[in-house]
């Protein structure tokens, strides 16, 4: 009797345990099921065609949360300005490359646009927010790298490179570790780029075969600036005061930042420090 006794509550026990994780699991199954339909945007399957663009641009920021800044102007400026079929070094598949202009906002959500990379079945890949992009060819006959310019809206930015790296991308240009190298800069301060974006300069220069990265331009200081990195505005020369600004720079200083592609890390790194060489922390 104690022995049938104990196998009635044996099996109550065993059926509550599975009753207890019947629904947890399915409603891991759900989530997952759930997850994996709102990151897939299904308009691509209409790839070059956009049938609808407000439903086009509504279904991207939903299903990727794309934060847009109310403005005025918004309902009339936004606009896809780009959606074709790219490939980015590292790989040899296919990509869907979108850029979502809202056109205007405010100062922190500036450049009020946004770069969406997606695999050819919707899957997302990275979301950017740059001031531009471009795919650029640094292997001769190799796919290209995107290059994606960032920056705020008083002027300050740089550069971000990127391959694909297994399923991933990853920047490979090191300008941003560290002190980062600012590659962008119009913020009118004490000083400013020629041209604003320094250019791109692609050679081979420690002549091992590869190709490596350089942004040249100049350093235009719009005050002027002692021995000892002091700065001011304005000096008398000769019995007549002389007042620094943007139509009268104080110096144009011819700059080269130059990245080595290393056949280790697969990145660019900088050649020397050019934080220190160009006093870029004064």
């Amino acid at each position: 009797m104690k022995t049938l006794l104990s196998l009635i509550i044996l099996t109550f026990t065993t059926v509550g345990c599975a009753n207890k994780q019947t629904p947890k699991d399915e409603k891991l199954s759900v989530a997952e099921n759930q997850e994996n339909t709102v990151t897939i945007f299904r308009q691509v399957a209409d790839f070059p065609t956009i049938k609808d663009t407000t439903k086009f641009i509504t279904d991207l920021q939903q299903i990727f949360g794309l934060e847009v800044d109310k403005s005025s102007s918004q309902k009339v400026i936004k606009k896809i300005t780009t959606y074709k079929k790219v490939k980015i070094y590292g790989s040899d598949n296919d990509y869907i490359f979108i850029e979502y202009d809202y056109g205007d906002g405010s100062g922190a959500a500036f450049p009020w646009k946004y770069q969406i990379l997606l695999t050819t079945d919707g899957k997302l890949v990275k979301i950017f927010s740059g001031q531009r992009f471009e795919f650029v060819e640094i292997f001769k006959g190799k796919n290209p790298f995107l290059l994606i310019v960032v920056g705020t809206a008083k002027g300050n930015g740089g550069h971000e490179i990127y391959k694909m790296s297994a399923d991933t991308l990853e920047n490979v240009y090191e300008g941003y570790l560290d002190n980062a190298i600012r590659t962008y800069d119009a913020h009118q301060d004490n000083r400013i780029y020629e041209p604003n974006e320094l250019s791109l300069k692609i050679k081979d220069y420690n002549n091992d075969g590869l190709n490596d990265i350089a942004f040249v331009g100049k350093i235009v200081l719009i005050q002027g600036q002692t021995k000892n990195g002091d700065w001011f505005d304005n000096e008398t020369i000769n019995g007549k005061t002389v007042t620094y600004s943007v139509d009268n720079p104080f110096k144009k200083i011819p700059v080269e930042f130059v990245f080595l592609y290393s056949k280790q890390t697969v990145h660019f790194k900088a050649k020397e420090n050019y934080i220190e060489k160009y006093r870029l922390d004064n």
